[in-house]
């Protein structure tokens, strides 16, 4: 065996060796990094009890097991890392362990197991109650609920991930998780830490104490940026943004990854005067839309003649666009359009008219 290699495979046996047999306060499932994936293990072990250690003034060092607990996690690694102040119990105490030294990366790192993001997932992360936002402009705040549809048999005890945003286009970002389901009954925590662009998420059960099936994972809260006109695209109206939940760890009453369906959140944010929605729109044609809320075809009429029509979501998504010869009316199919408002932009000689429809 080359004489390298074999040194890096003695330094790596060595490592995880040093690791097995020492704590990293705050590093509950011993991967080598303190992050949010540890919420749910410490929320695991709270209430097992074994043997104190002897404690260091510096909790970023490791610390010497002088004996192994009586307990283990599910996946066989003892629960004495849960104790994160080495007092010799699991409680709420090492969630401050936890807090003090988040990030702190050691000398091997093993990644967590995740939940798979698959389309067909167990559990479902619902956006927005799954409804279309009303156009958002410069300056303008919106809350955004996330839910986590699943089987109501399905058991649940620790939910961990990351929420990330493009951080030059809002002034500021939040999430509560004030109505989260794991803790409502007063027996679950939820813990973060953010950095602009990131917000890193865990909860967890108290203790292998599972609920069964989902609910409101927490809200979104956003502020718009009032200044968008040095980042706004080459659309002179309009900037492309994101909302990511990534990096789901999804875990059942033994900790075992559930799958689960994700997708990115994307959206318009418009300038302001540009969008419909401001009080009054513009409508150079005076274009009217009628039936209007509507739950199927309707029509648009004008005082002057049109050739273009462009409908889009309250996401920025062309849903319905079409070019013809000059008219005063035209109409607008049924298009089995998802709930919501929706913004129709009339085009002709005479200038533009802006529309809003209500889809029921």
């Amino acid at each position: 065996m080359n004489r390298s290699y074999l040194i890096v495979v003695l330094s790596l046996v060595v490592n995880l060796a040093f690791a097995q047999s020492s704590v990293f306060p705050g590093d509950a499932n011993a991967n080598g990094i303190v992050d949010q994936y540890d919420i749910p293990a410490i929320g695991y072990g709270v209430g097992v009890t074994g043997p104190a250690r002897i404690q260091n003034d510096d909790a970023s060092v490791p610390q010497a097991i002088p004996q192994f607990w009586n307990n283990s996690f599910p996946s066989g690694l003892n629960l004495i890392h849960a104790d994160a102040d080495g007092n010799g119990a699991v409680n709420l105490f090492d969630f401050f362990i936890w807090n003090e030294n988040y990030g702190i990366v050691h000398d091997v790192i093993t990644p967590v197991q995740l939940s798979e993001n698959t389309p067909d997932g167990q559990a479902v992360f619902q956006w927005n109650n799954n409804q279309i936002p009303l156009p958002l402009t410069g300056g303008a705040s919106i809350e955004i609920p996330i839910n986590v549809l699943l089987n109501p048999q399905q058991s649940v005890n620790g939910l961990a991930f990351r929420l990330s945003y493009h951080p030059a286009h809002f002034a500021s970002a939040f999430f509560s998780t004030t109505e989260n389901w794991l803790k409502t009954d007063g027996n679950g925590i939820s813990l973060q830490n953010n950095a602009p662009g990131v917000i890193n998420v865990g909860m967890t059960r108290l203790g292998n104490n599972p609920v069964n099936g989902g609910g409101t994972c927490g809200t979104l809260s956003l502020i718009i940026i009032d200044d968008m006109i040095d980042l706004l695209e080459t659309a002179p109206d309009t900037l492309s943004t994101w909302l990511k939940i990534e990096g789901v760890q999804l875990l059942s009453s033994d900790l075992a990854p559930i799958t689960v369906t994700v997708d990115s959140f994307e959206m318009k944010l418009y300038r302001p005067g540009v969008v419909a929605s401001t009080a009054e729109p513009r409508n150079d044609l005076g274009a009217k839309l009628y039936p209007n809320p509507s739950t199927g075809p309707c029509t648009i009429s004008a005082a002057s003649p049109f050739g273009k029509i462009t409908l889009v979501d309250g996401l920025g998504r062309v849903v319905y666009a079409r070019e013809f010869s000059p008219r005063r009316s035209w109409s607008l199919p049924d298009l089995n359009l998802a709930p919501g408002y929706y913004h129709l932009q009339i085009k002709g000689s005479q200038g533009t008219s802006w529309l809003k429809l209500l889809q029921q």
